[in-house]
């Protein structure tokens, strides 16, 4: 994940979302729109950095932790927008240890609960980035309905034995 990415020419001018306008809105509708607008900008791609991910990063460290990890687990579990979830599950995923382990766990055991595949998907790959004992656990007491998801998860739980 080492290439360059140009800013999204939106990020910062406009930001809309859901056909609203950001300027002004509450902090949690800021960073919807900066990471809607990111994704709309430029595609997530396996295996290449994103804006998103320094969008996410960038408001760890600015707003209060708390409420900003809650914004982060509702965004990558809302239903509503499963596209734009999985995508914010996946590039909170490749951030090193957001949150506590617990934080973690509960947003990748939300997401494996939801009916949306590509949800679970994300929250499957997160579960991979993340690791760890904890994240093993969540995984094993998932009961995953579609076949080749199920195996994907099987080997993420085989790695993080090892």
């Amino acid at each position: 994940m080492s290439r360059r990415y140009r800013n999204p020419p939106v990020e910062e001018a406009v930001c809309a979302y859901d056909g609203k306008a950001c300027a002004g809105s509450a902090p949690r509708e800021r960073l919807a729109a900066r990471l809607a607008a990111a994704f709309e900008a430029e595609p997530l791609e396996d295996g290449m950095d994103h804006p998103a991910e320094e969008i996410l990063a960038q408001a760890l460290r600015q707003g209060p932790d708390p409420d900003v990890l809650q914004w982060i687990e509702a965004m990558s579990s809302d239903t509503r927008r499963p596209a734009f979830a999985a995508s914010v599950l996946r590039c909170a995923g490749r951030l090193e240890s957001p949150g506590t382990p617990a934080w973690r766990a509960g947003v990748v055991r939300t997401a494996l609960a939801r009916a949306d595949i590509e949800i679970r998907d994300a929250a499957a790959v997160a579960a991979e980035w993340w690791g760890g004992p904890g994240m093993r656990a969540v995984l094993e007491a998932h009961s995953e309905p579609a076949p080749w998801l199920r195996s994907y998860i099987r080997d993420v739980i085989d790695d993080l034995r090892g």
